[in-house]
């Protein structure tokens, strides 16, 4: 791999993995925000708040499984040698522990949803006639 192709890698993981740290640290500000709320106005964002950890918790367990038995690694993928094993191996599961989240969106699972309009259209010539909101 050369070293531009080497840097670039670098980069997006470090961003990546910058970005899903943050969104880690909103969601536990969130849930102490939301422990200090009366509880009568809370209890059903704390249940949403129960099951998402519950199944963070679960993709965890996953990814760590994953990332254990097939001996991931992305640091040694990407050919730097001299970066401590339980760093290669940290890095890798929270890759592939953030990746359960984006490979769900990708594939329609974050998008849409019952609120999402759907939409009619005629196109003949390359021109769209008769756009109509269907729902």
């Amino acid at each position: 791999m050369d070293a531009t192709a080497r840097f670039l890698a670098i980069v997006a993981v470090a961003a990546f993995a910058t970005e899903r740290v943050l969104a880690a640290a909103g969601y536990l500000m969130n849930t102490v925000r939301l422990a200090r709320v009366r509880r009568s106005l809370a209890r059903g964002l704390r249940a949403r708040a129960l099951r998402k950890l519950v199944l963070l918790v679960i993709a965890a367990v996953i990814a760590f499984i994953v990332v254990d038995r097939a001996q991931l690694r992305l640091l040694k993928l990407l050919q730097l040698n001299n970066v401590p094993e339980w760093l290669d191996a940290s890095l890798t599961w929270l890759v592939v522990f953030s990746g359960a989240d984006r490979v769900h969106s990708l594939l329609g699972g974050g998008g849409g949803g019952k609120d999402a309009p759907t939409v009619t259209m005629r196109v003949e010539g390359g021109e769209i006639h008769n756009v109509e909101r269907a729902s």
